[in-house]
């Protein structure tokens, strides 16, 4: 299907070419071999036509078939090699997709028997196809809108939530921490990456509140008071690097403004960044 004013689309601001986020579509030729870079957000393969294996962090030479699905964690880097001509569309989450339409996640507790690689792959149902297909279309007519991949994301979410077992996606999801390993491992791994509990949580594609009760029952303390403990513990180190320059760790860091950075110091540690940095030499 041809798009209609296309000028007129490639113009506009919300006009994603080239995203970390969002739908993707990858043709494979047999024997073909293509990387997953998902080092920015976790990833969907969906298998649309034919057959791939894959290696999936401790898991190796896992073999999806048409219409099944998988969900790979943000940084387990995945590489898949096509068995016959393949076809399949990509899904890099958004982490701007409402709140509320992934909190229903938060509630999943996977319980009774040991997680198994089958668990993590799901056949892609009906309602799914549907959706998947009209990414498709929207995708070959170069109809890349940012808002176009935001709703196709939520009504993915939402399709999830009506046709499939709250069993089915507990298991589904939980190769995001299954795969990784422990719970306290999967958090000293990632604290750095992140700069609110909010963030920490979307990793796991967990509410905040699930979160921090999970994290409380592991470390004894508050997420937040632990972070903030964490944040200035790495600022003093990242101030003992003569390399990084103050604005370079403000940014790093979070922080709006390099003022806003020294007057975080001058509460911590009672001095600024400057200050810091001489008594260190010393």
């Amino acid at each position: 299907m041809k798009l209609l004013y296309l000028n007129e689309h490639l113009s506009c601001l919300n006009y994603q070419m080239d995203s970390d986020v969002g739908f993707s579509c990858q043709q494979l030729e047999k024997d073909e071999e293509y990387r997953i870079d998902n080092g920015k957000s976790s990833c969907t393969l969906f298998m649309i036509e034919g057959e791939v294996i894959f290696d999936l962090g401790k898991y190796k030479a896992l073999r999806i078939l048409q219409n099944q699905m998988v969900f790979i964690p943000q940084n387990i880097g995945t590489r898949i090699e096509s068995i016959t001509g393949s076809r399949c569309i990509l899904l890099f989450w958004d982490r701007n997709v409402s709140v509320c339409d992934k909190l229903f996640l938060g509630s999943l507790a996977v319980k009774g028997k040991e997680q198994t690689v089958d668990n993590f792959i799901l056949p892609i149902r009906e309602p799914l196809v549907k959706v998947l297909d009209s990414v498709r279309t929207y995708l070959e007519a170069r109809l890349l809108c940012r808002h176009m991949h935001l709703l196709k994301q939520q009504e993915l979410l939402l399709v999830l939530k009506g046709f499939y077992t709250k069993k089915e996606l507990a298991e589904f999801f939980s190769a995001s921490t299954c795969i990784r390993g422990s719970f306290e491992k999967f958090v000293l791994e990632n604290y750095k990456k992140v700069n609110s509990v909010k963030e920490f949580a979307g990793l796991c594609y967990i509410s905040e509140r699930s979160f921090s009760r999970k994290f409380h029952s592991s470390f004894g303390e508050s997420l937040y008071k632990w972070m903030q403990k964490k944040k200035a513990e790495q600022a003093l180190e990242m101030i003992s690097d003569p390399e990084l320059s103050f604005q370079e760790i403000s940014g790093k860091l979070g922080f709006n403004s390099s003022s806003h950075f020294t007057a975080y110091c001058r509460k911590m540690y009672g001095m600024s960044p400057t200050k810091l940095r001489e008594k260190n030499k010393k």
